[in-house]
C-alpha cells in the first residue's frame, strides 16, 4: 500500500488539469475571429457583438482580426489554411463563401472542403431603395417605369459580383425587366449617387441604408426577405409587392478550417447557440436590422450546398463577371 505522503502526492497529480488539450476540446489559448472585411461594416459589427459573449462561453479571449482584401477571399483563405484546433474561426459571407466559387476562376480554397460549418449567425434583409426625388413610390410604379424606359433604367451596386449585384440580377429575372448595371466601389458611393439622382435604384443591406432612409435621402420600396423587417414595418416585402416567392438576404455563418474534430464543432456550435439566444445579443443584432439564426452544423452545411448552387445559376444566367 502507498504511504500517506505518496498517496497525497498522487491525488494532487491526478487533480491537475492537462496542459495540452485533447483534440476537439475547447481552445486553451486566445481565439482569432477573422473578419474578411474592413472595420465598420455589417460583418465586422456582427463579429464584435459575438466576440465578448463567445469569450465568456469558451473561457478564452476572442480577438476580432480584420483581414480584408480581394472581395473577402483573403481573410477566408487565412481561415482555411489555419490549424483546425479551434484557435482560428472565421465569419463567412455570401460573397466570399457562396458566390466566390462562381466568380473567381482561381479561388485559393474550396468553399465546401476547406471549411467546417459551425452554425449560421444572422440574416440581414436587403432593401430596394430609390432616391427621394424618384417618381416611383411603389414596386409596381418602378416596374412600369423600367418597362417604359426599355432597358435604360440604371441599377447601382457595391461592385460586380457583390451581394447587391446578385440580388439585383435575381430581381430582373423574377420581374422580366432589364436594367443597366452601374458598379461602384462599395455601397456608400452608390447610395450617394442614388440620393443625388445619378442612378435609379439600388439593393442594399438594411443596416447600410437605414440612416439614409431616416434622413429622407432615400425611399424604401420593398425588403427582399420573406417577412417584413421590424425596423421598417410599413415597407412591404417584394413578394407582397407582387414579385412572387422572392426571398434573399445577407446571411453570415461561423466556420472552422476544414477537417475540424466533430466534438470541437459541437462545443463551438453549442457556445454560439447559447450566445445567439441571449436577449441582449438578439437586440443588438436587431438594431442592425438582422435576425439571429441559431441552428445545427448540419443545417448550415445544407444551407451552404443549396446557396452555392443557387448563386451559381444566377451568376451563370446573368453572365456576372468581376470587372
Amino acid at each position: 500500500m502507498l504511504n500517506t505522503p505518496r498517496r497525497r502526492l498522487l491525488a494532487a497529480l491526478v487533480a491537475l488539469p492537462l496542459s495540452v488539450p485533447a483534440q476537439g476540446t475547447p481552445p486553451t489559448k486566445p481565439v482569432r475571429l477573422v473578419v474578411p472585411f474592413p472595420p465598420g461594416g455589417n460583418v465586422d459589427l456582427s463579429a464584435r457583438i459575438l466576440a465578448p459573449e463567445l469569450s465568456r462561453e469558451l473561457g478564452q479571449p476572442v480577438v476580432v482580426e480584420n483581414k480584408a482584401g480581394a472581395g473577402g477571399t483573403l481573410g477566408l483563405d487565412a481561415v482555411a489554411k489555419s490549424a483546425p484546433d479551434g484557435s482560428t474561426i472565421g465569419i463567412a459571407s455570401p460573397v466570399n463563401h457562396l458566390a466566390a466559387p462562381s466568380l473567381y476562376p482561381r479561388l485559393p480554397y474550396d468553399s465546401v472542403k476547406d471549411f467546417t460549418p459551425v452554425g449560421l449567425i444572422a440574416s440581414v434583409p436587403m432593401v430596394l431603395v430609390v432616391g427621394s426625388s424618384s417618381p416611383a413610390k411603389s414596386v409596381a410604379e418602378l416596374l412600369a417605369l423600367a418597362r417604359s424606359r426599355k432597358g435604360t433604367m440604371t441599377m447601382a451596386s457595391a461592385g460586380s459580383g457583390s451581394g447587391n449585384h446578385i440580388v439585383g440580377e435575381l430581381f430582373q429575372d423574377a420581374t422580366g425587366t432589364q436594367l443597366v448595371h452601374v458598379p461602384y466601389k462599395g455601397s456608400a458611393p452608390a447610395n450617394t449617387d442614388l440620393a443625388g439622382g445619378h442612378v435609379d435604384l439600388h439593393f442594399d443591406q438594411l443596416s447600410s441604408v437605414l440612416p439614409l432612409l431616416q434622413g429622407g435621402k432615400l425611399r424604401a420600396l420593398a425588403v427582399t426577405t420573406a417577412g417584413r423587417s421590424p425596423l421598417l414595418p410599413e415597407v412591404p416585402t417584394l413578394a407582397e409587392a407582387g414579385v412572387a416567392r422572392f426571398d434573399a438576404a445577407t446571411t453570415l455563418g461561423l466556420v472552422l478550417p476544414g477537417k475540424a474534430a466533430p466534438d470541437l464543432v459541437a462545443r463551438l456550435n453549442q457556445a454560439l447557440d447559447r450566445v445567439l439566444r441571449q436577449p441582449a445579443v438578439k437586440e443588438q443584432f436587431a438594431r442592425l436590422g438582422a435576425e439571429v439564426r441559431p441552428g445545427t452544423p448540419a443545417e448550415y452545411a445544407e444551407f451552404i450546398r443549396s446557396e452555392i448552387a443557387r448563386t451559381a445559376k444566377i451568376v451563370r444566367d446573368a453572365r456576372i463577371t468581376l470587372d
